[in-house]
């Protein structure tokens, strides 16, 4: 447990209580001791490659604000320092992230996947209303907040599409092949196939495709299945997932075209919203409350 000097200023004094994640960056989570309340810190390492990632998150995280955005919370309001760190603190979202949710709980009714999906459409928007391309959607920064809301996280990849050129490699299995094979110039469609890939993850609990990064032949398993056969790989995923689910036409139709090998033949978020899948019910807020205190107590 780390704890921070003592100051007589107004701001909230911060210990931490321990790692939320470890990977490229890791996330803490803190404790006011003014407050009780709790925060998490993602914490950069003083370098030249983490100081352009927390220069570009902190430039574009700090000026979102929407439900389904994981709230940026400013600095100034803490009292807190790692010397070999720079940090941005958040809100807390205690439930964690939808891949670890999905691995832990049954997540096996569509109207409930449906009414994230709703959420995460509406999160999207709003970045794409602002010109923001995601770049790195996928269930781990996918968070569920304490009022059971999807929030969108990690803004670190994230670009205004007036850039020349995508940095980020993003994801793999998650990653439109353009962004894949260092091509991609519509940042928005990338952000769409990505959304396609964490909604049929969210349905089924695997990924549609595979990569191997085999540098003499580098692949995208059974996205040529998909492509040129597509009948052929929704009867095949059927059998895979052992008939657990029977993909209806309408979720085919909506996956097929979010995950189009061509970007400009991509959906936009709108044909998204007018899709007959997302159309179809979804919970209340507090219906969701309900369904969702019972999917985390089985």
């Amino acid at each position: 447990m780390c704890r921070t000097p003592y100051s007589q200023s107004n701001k909230s004094l911060l210990f931490v209580e321990k790692i939320i994640s470890s990977g490229k960056f890791n996330v803490l989570l803190a404790k006011s001791i003014n407050t009780n309340k709790q925060y998490a810190i993602k914490a950069f390492q003083k370098d030249e490659h983490s100081n352009y990632a927390f220069l570009q998150e902190k430039r574009i995280h700090s000026s979102l604000s929407h439900p389904n955005i994981l709230k940026y919370i400013p600095e100034y309001l803490f009292e807190f320092d790692i010397p070999q760190y720079t940090v941005i603190f958040t809100e807390y979202a205690s439930f964690g992230d939808f891949f670890n949710l999905i691995l832990d709980y049954e997540f096996s009714d569509e109207k409930l996947i449906r009414t994230y999906f709703h959420q995460l459409v509406k999160g999207l928007k709003y970045l794409h209303t602002n010109n923001i391309a995601h770049l790195d959607l996928k269930l781990e920064n996918l968070l569920l907040g304490d009022d059971f809301q999807l929030k969108i996280a990690d803004f670190e990849m994230s670009q205004n599409i007036s850039d020349e050129s995508m940095i980020s490699g993003g994801t793999a299995n998650y990653r439109a092949p353009e962004v894949w094979t260092r091509t991609c110039k519509n940042f928005f469609a990338a952000d769409i196939y990505s959304l396609g890939v964490c909604l049929y993850t969210l349905m089924t609990g695997a990924f549609p495709f595979f990569e191997e990064n085999d540098k003499e032949n580098p692949q995208l398993f059974r996205f040529d299945t998909f492509i040129e056969r597509n009948e052929e790989f929704w009867s095949e995923n059927e059998s895979l997932l052992g008939g657990k689910i029977n993909f209806s036409k309408s979720f085919k139709d909506l996956i097929n075209k979010m995950l189009s090998q061509d970007p400009s033949e991509r959906m936009t978020l709108d044909q998204i919203t007018e899709s007959r899948w997302f159309n179809e019910p979804i919970y209340s807020d507090e219906e969701l409350k309900v369904e969702m205190s019972k999917v985390l107590t089985l």
